[in-house]
């Protein structure tokens, strides 16, 4: 009984030093908190969507966990390596708007020469832990020597491992001028090194001018905030940016929502959106765009291309590893804009969008 005891006590122990890791994060407190308090979308402790949010997990939220850890299902990860461009980002030309993808959801952004890395994870995971949730051979070929040493601003839509990495961000903070994200975010930032005069956080609606020719709006995302036990205590979001040349979106993770066409309303229609599709089931359906949705959503807006993104590089549902970008493409007559599908590290250049490329179609 003793020996047990003292086992437990040192896998608690051990359990509890690894959530408190920096990695983790902490809370927002201070005048952060006290900014938090007065936004109308903070209600009890915790931030609220608009639309109400619920989930139908066939099972309990652990019995549900350790379906998807453990049971094997087909297809859920490509046999052959994702093709991609070791494109050099160091070269690429200032003068041009335009967008390179870096897998999943991280991309580099270029608009009026200002660079923007949007929701970096470069490190080959989604989790505390290096060994699960790892990318996809192929699929995950750059590092931060590989990004350019003139980046200006980080964009965060909200604060879950897959958009937020620790590494990643705190090897940026010395590269960086500018964090841009929604509401509690600057705390992760903080707590990394970031000095906090380049965090700049935004309820819904906010925006910020810098530079002269570029303004970004906070917009909504029907989703969730969170990195371990306690559940939404950051605001995610969704960005607007509009230039001289160009209006761009960017969705974050979101469920559909009566959002989508109240943004097209205010602040479109857009050039250019990048769309989250991938990473949905029916059990989170609010959370995240089935691809008939993301159709619909882009419509909303009002976009005049897309690009998909959330998709071949990490299993994060239970759906073909290819089905998101497969799905889309099948809906394509019901979207009266384009959709863009690059290589992860094309160049997509904003002004001579490239013809749609099924290249998912020839992996295994």
């Amino acid at each position: 009984m003793f020996t047990l005891l003292c086992v437990l006590t040192v896998i608690l122990a051990s359990g509890l030093y690894f959530i408190n890791t920096p990695q983790f994060g902490r809370a927002p407190k201070g005048q952060r908190l006290e900014r938090i308090m007065k936004s109308p979308n903070f209600k009890d402790g915790v931030f609220i969507n608009r639309e109400p949010i619920v989930n139908h997990l066939e099972d309990s939220f652990l019995v549900s966990f350790y379906k998807f850890i453990f049971e094997k299902k087909a297809d859920l990860r490509p046999q052959d390596s994702i093709p991609h461009i070791k494109t050099d980002l160091k070269t690429l030309p200032k003068d041009r708007d335009l967008l390179v993808l870096l897998g999943h959801s991280s991309f580099l952004l270029q608009l009026s020469g200002h660079r923007f890395l949007v929701d970096p994870v470069l490190n080959g995971h989604v989790s505390p832990l290096s060994f699960l949730m790892t990318a996809f051979p192929g699929s995950n070929p750059f590092s931060i020597k590989d990004l350019p040493d003139d980046l200006d601003t980080i964009l965060l839509s909200h604060d879950h491992w897959d958009h937020l990495e620790y590494s990643t961000s705190t090897a940026l903070k010395d590269r960086i001028k500018h964090v841009i994200t929604g509401l509690g975010n600057g705390e992760y930032y903080e707590m990394w090194g970031y000095d906090v005069k380049k965090i700049h956080e935004l309820d819904y609606g906010e925006e910020i001018s810098i530079a002269p020719n570029i303004k970004i709006t906070l917009t909504p995302a029907r989703h969730f905030s969170g990195r371990f036990l306690k559940e939404n205590p950051t605001e995610p979001g969704s960005f607007v940016i509009t230039t001289d040349r160009i209006k761009f979106f960017y969705s974050g993770d979101s469920g559909y929502g009566r959002h989508f066409r109240e943004i097209g309303q205010k602040y479109g229609p857009f050039d250019f959106a990048v769309m989250e599709d991938g990473q949905y089931d029916l059990q989170w359906h609010n959370v995240h765009m089935l691809p008939e949705e993301v159709i619909t959503a882009a419509q909303d807006i009002e976009a005049k291309a897309i690009l998909p993104v959330h998709n071949s590089k990490f299993v994060l549902a239970n759906h073909k590893w290819d089905d998101p970008l497969e799905s889309l493409l099948k809906l394509s007559d019901k979207f009266t804009g384009k959709i863009v599908t690059p290589l992860i590290g094309e160049v997509v250049y904003l002004d001579a969008l490239p013809l749609t490329n099924p290249w998912w179609r020839k992996v295994k």
